[in-house]
């Protein structure tokens, strides 16, 4: 896989429903989808299995469960949005509907390591990228080491 150098935010279209999953508060932008913060919040959505199914399907070339353009039409249909046709369904087309889907839930991170994308200035295998291990769990089990860059 090659690496991106570029990860500017993919903005939903206009008929795009999922625009309205967002705010903006001052120059911050915030969710809208899990307001209650004392609610179930989901682990695991069905729409990522879905679109886990997309790609890997795209990727191989197979249609395992489903069509790569069918998996990704099930989430775009209830998004308010035309279908993709089987030739416009590509693995960067189903990277895409995972940004847009899937936005602050906490699986770009991992998406842009996956596709060994570089987040911003910083590689895809930066240190930086990789969250500190916490001290109260390194001081409870002495063979935890911290991860490098912290």
């Amino acid at each position: 896989m090659a690496a991106s150098t570029s990860t500017a935010p993919s903005l939903p279209d206009a008929a795009d429903i999922r625009r309205n999953f967002f705010y903006r508060a001052g120059v911050n932008t915030f969710t809208s989808k899990y307001r209650d913060r004392f609610g179930d919040v989901p682990i695991l959505r069905i729409t990522e299995m879905y679109l886990t199914r997309a790609e890997c399907n795209a990727r191989l070339n197979t249609s395992v469960g489903a069509s790569p353009a069918d998996d990704v039409n099930r989430i775009r249909t209830r998004a308010g949005l035309p279908n993709l046709t089987a030739s416009t369904a590509s693995v960067a087309t189903i990277l895409r509907e995972r940004r847009l889907e899937l936005a602050f839930e906490g699986t770009l991170i991992h998406d842009l390591r996956r596709t060994q994308s570089n987040v911003s200035t910083f590689p895809y295998n930066a240190d930086r990228l990789v969250m500190p291990v916490p001290q109260r769990e390194i001081d409870t089990n002495r063979n935890l080491v911290q991860n490098p860059g912290y």
